[in-house]
């Protein structure tokens, strides 16, 4: 096979995504619900840009395994479905445990089916049907046109799964990243199918190396950064079923049989405020703030400011920092936490 110096970068870059992909599903370390989905995703995606590849090299004359597993397979209608199902896992969205979602392969198996018919008689010649002599090709425009449709619902509804979701900042950029990516080559796709001839600077035919390229970008993008960024998500995936509940008293907080809390008539109000760090850590939250607090304790900020100032000598940033730093001085001394990275716990966030 004749590669020029681009289409080596290419077939590289997309063997490169398919042993990523297999890495996802087989390593332990990155063996979280979700990243399978995107392993899926991966996989055919870097598969269909092989083939692609072999296609335009005209291999597919040669082996006919290459025409049918390429052209015949309508792959296109599937790749992007287990994106969606990372996206929905990932953010934790409840049609994520929806069997209802697998209805999204229809339209695959539908034009899959129509596919063989057409290549039981054309290439095996085991049918004379005029039907499909006469509209075989209208199938195939109709399979092409509809899995751009398909494609731009399923990332359309990707972006309002991602914007909608209450993750955290780093999670979500990481998923606007994907789907931007995603959304990106869909892009280039339906520039290569809409714009005419003429626009181009170059042969039409040659318009395809922009998606290669784009693939290939994505692929090396999702594989080092990626890696980084999946092993973190490991990492805090089995440090948040780890950690135990912190056993922090702030200072004077605790009244004993001789002595009494200060600010004594509010103290209903500050031991509510005390099970909202140790029961439900809201400390763990970074978006936390003063405001936040008191409207679940319905006290004003200012007040609420005066009632810790009362009771334990200090601040509201202050006390929050206290509750976090315990936290991060138990799991530093926990023995069970050996195994991960201070730039996992560091990333992990308070949640």
């Amino acid at each position: 096979m004749n590669l020029n110096a681009l289409e080596i970068l290419v077939f590289v870059s997309l063997t490169q995504g398919l042993l990523f992909a297999v890495v996802l599903l087989t390593q332990k370390t990155f063996r979280v619900k979700a990243n399978k989905y995107l392993a899926y995703s991966t996989f055919l995606l870097s598969y269909i840009g092989v083939v692609e590849l072999l296609v335009a090299k005209d291999f597919d004359d040669k082996y006919y395994f290459i025409d049918y597993f390429g052209d015949d397979i309508p792959w296109l209608f599937l790749f992007y479905i287990p994106m969606l199902i990372y996206f929905l896992k990932s953010t934790k969205n409840s049609y994520a445990k929806s069997e209802k979602i697998w209805i999204l392969t229809v339209p695959f198996f539908f034009f899959w089916l129509l596919y063989t018919i057409i290549d039981v008689q054309l290439d095996f010649q085991l049918l004379e049907w005029d039907l499909i002599t006469n509209y075989y090709r209208l199938v195939y425009e109709t399979k092409f046109y509809t899995s751009i449709l398909f494609n731009t619902t399923l990332i359309t509804i990707s972006f309002f799964i991602i914007k909608r979701s209450a993750i955290s900042p780093d999670k979500k950029k990481w998923l606007k990243n994907i789907w931007a990516f995603n959304a990106g080559l869909l892009f280039i796709w339906v520039i290569n199918t809409f714009i005419p001839d003429d626009l181009y600077p170059i042969a039409h035919s040659d318009i395809t190396y922009p998606v290669w390229l784009g693939v290939s970008f994505y692929v090396y993008w999702l594989i080092f950064r990626g890696l980084l960024q999946l092993k973190l998500s490991q990492d805090k995936s089995e440090i948040h079923e780890l950690r135990k509940p912190p056993e922090l008293v702030p200072k004077d907080v605790s009244a004993t049989k001789n002595s009494k809390p200060y600010f004594e008539p509010q103290n209903n109000y500050f031991q509510e405020f005390t099970a909202l760090m140790t029961v439900e850590k809201l400390y763990r939250n970074p978006e936390l703030s003063r405001d936040l607090i008191a409207k679940k304790l319905n006290v004003s900020p200012g007040y609420l400011s005066q009632l810790i100032s009362a009771s334990v000598h200090s601040n509201f940033s202050s006390l929050i920092n206290d509750y976090r730093i315990s936290d991060a001085k138990q799991m530093l001394l926990d023995s069970d936490f050996d195994k991960y990275s201070i730039v996992a716990h560091w990333f992990r966030g308070w949640l």
